[in-house]
C-alpha cells in the first residue's frame, strides 16, 4: 500500500515539473499570439468583417431579377390579341467586373493590414509591459546585492568605528547609506508589484519570455516604407480611387431579358421567344462634379497624412537610433568607470594607514552604484533596440 502511495506522488511530482517547465519555455511569440487573439475577444476585432460587407463582390448580378407581365387584348373584331411574359436580370458590365476583382484585392489587403496592424499594436503594448518588467525587477536584484554588501560590511565599519580609525562622519554617512538604501528597496519592490500586475493585465499570464532581448532590425528604411500606418493610408487612397471609379455612369448595370410572347388571332396562336439586352449609353461626363470635388478633397487629406505620418516615423525612428548609440557609449564608458573603481578601491586599502577612511568608505559607496547603474544601462539599451523595432513596424 505504501508502494503504491510512493508511485502516485512521484506520478504527480513528475507531471507537476513536466507541466511548470512547459509553462516557462513560453517564446515571446507564442505570448504575443495568446495575447493578440485574447485582446481580439476583448475588443470583438474581426478583420474577417471587411470581407463578409462585400457580398456583391465577383458576382454577375447587380440586382434583383424583375418579372413583367403585359397583355394586349384587341378591341376590333377578327383583330390579334398581344401577351407577354418577361424576365430580366440586371448584371455587371465587362468593366464593373473588371473593377469589382480590384476592390476585393483592395478588401484582402485591407483584411490583412488590419491583422498586422492590430498585432503591431498589441507587440507594442507587450514590449512596454516586459521591459517595465524586466527593468523593475533588475532594479530590485541589484538592490537586494547592495544591501547584502551592506549587510557584510556593516560588521567591519562598526569596528573601524569602535577603534577610532573611521570618525563621527564617516559613522553617519554610513548610516545615512542604510536608510537611503532601505528607502530605495522599498520603492524599487512597489514598482515591481506595479509591474507586474501590468504586465499580467496586458498578456494574462505571469510567465516571462525565455528569450526577450531582440536585434536591432536591418534595413530600416525599407521596413518604414513598408509600416502598416503608411501602407493603411495607401490603401485609403485606392479605396476611394476606386469609389470614384464605381460611381461612373459607364457602370450602370446591364440588363438582359428572357421574352415569352402570344399572338391570338383568328388565324390561330403565335407563340415567340427571344432575348432582349439593355446596354445603357451615358452622355456627358461619367462622374458629376460633386462626385469628383469630394474625391479630391478626400485624396488631398490622405495625401497629406501619409506625408505627415511618415515624417513623424522617420522622426521618431532617428530618435529611438540615437538613443540606442548613446545608450552603447554610455554603456562602454560606465563599463571603463567600473574597471577603474575595483583599482581605485585597490588603492585606497593599500593606503589605508595614510588618507582617510571617509575616502575609502566613499569609494566603496560609489562603486557599488556604478556597478547596479551599469546593470541598468545595459537593460535600457536593449529596451531602445526593442523600441526601434517597434517604431520600424516589426512585430513580435
Amino acid at each position: 500500500m505504501n508502494t503504491r502511495y510512493l508511485f502516485i506522488l512521484l506520478s504527480f511530482l513528475v507531471s507537476s515539473l513536466f507541466s511548470i517547465s512547459s509553462v516557462a519555455a513560453e517564446t515571446l511569440s507564442a505570448i504575443t499570439n495568446n495575447t493578440t487573439q485574447r485582446l481580439k475577444q476583448i475588443y470583438n476585432v474581426n478583420p474577417e468583417k471587411l470581407q463578409d460587407n462585400v457580398k456583391s463582390i465577383n458576382r454577375w448580378l447587380q440586382g434583383p431579377a424583375s418579372l413583367q407581365l403585359i397583355a394586349l387584348p384587341s378591341n376590333t373584331q377578327g383583330g390579334t390579341d398581344e401577351y407577354e411574359v418577361g424576365v430580366f436580370f440586371p448584371f455587371r458590365s465587362p468593366a464593373g467586373r473588371e473593377l469589382d476583382a480590384q476592390q476585393l484585392s483592395i478588401t484582402n489587403a485591407l483584411d490583412n493590414l488590419q491583422e498586422t496592424r492590430f498585432r503591431l499594436m498589441t507587440s507594442g503594448l507587450i514590449r512596454e509591459a516586459l521591459w517595465r518588467r524586466l527593468f523593475a525587477k533588475a532594479e530590485v536584484d541589484g538592490l537586494l546585492k547592495k544591501q547584502e554588501w551592506i549587510a557584510s560590511l556593516d560588521g567591519v565599519i562598526a569596528g573601524l568605528a569602535k577603534t577610532g580609525e573611521l570618525d563621527r562622519i564617516a559613522s553617519l554617512r554610513w548610516q545615512q547609506e542604510k536608510l537611503s538604501q532601505q528607502l530605495a528597496l522599498k520603492k524599487a519592490q512597489m514598482a515591481l508589484e506595479k509591474a507586474q500586475k501590468q504586465y499580467k493585465q496586458v498578456t494574462g499570464t505571469d510567465v516571462l519570455p525565455e528569450q526577450v532581448i531582440e536585434a536591432l532590425a536591418g534595413d530600416l528604411e525599407n521596413k518604414l516604407q513598408t509600416h502598416p500606418e503608411l501602407r493603411l493610408l495607401t490603401l485609403s487612397q485606392s479605396q476611394i480611387d476606386m469609389n470614384l471609379a464605381q460611381s461612373d455612369q459607364s457602370l450602370s448595370p446591364w440588363v438582359l431579358g428572357v421574352i415569352a410572347r402570344q399572338l391570338r388571332g383568328p388565324a390561330g396562336n403565335e407563340n415567340l421567344l427571344g432575348v432582349s439586352i439593355n446596354i445603357p449609353l451615358p452622355m456627358g461626363e461619367g462622374n458629376s462634379a460633386n462626385n469628383y470635388a469630394s474625391w479630391k478633397a478626400t485624396r488631398d487629406e490622405l495625401t497629406e497624412a501619409l506625408a505627415e505620418t511618415y515624417t513623424r516615423l522617420q522622426t521618431q525612428l532617428n530618435d529611438a537610433l540615437q538613443q540606442v548609440n548613446y545608450l552603447t557609449e554610455a554603456t562602454n564608458n560606465l563599463e571603463e568607470q567600473v574597471e577603474l573603481g575595483v583599482e581605485i578601491t585597490d588603492l585606497y586599502q593599500q593606503q589605508g594607514s595614510v588618507l582617510p577612511k571617509t575616502f575609502w568608505l566613499e569609494q566603496l559607496i560609489a562603486q557599488q552604484e556604478l556597478k547596479l547603474t551599469l546593470s541598468l544601462n545595459r537593460l535600457r539599451r536593449a529596451e531602445a533596440i526593442s523600441k526601434v523595432n517597434q517604431i520600424a513596424g516589426v512585430t513580435l
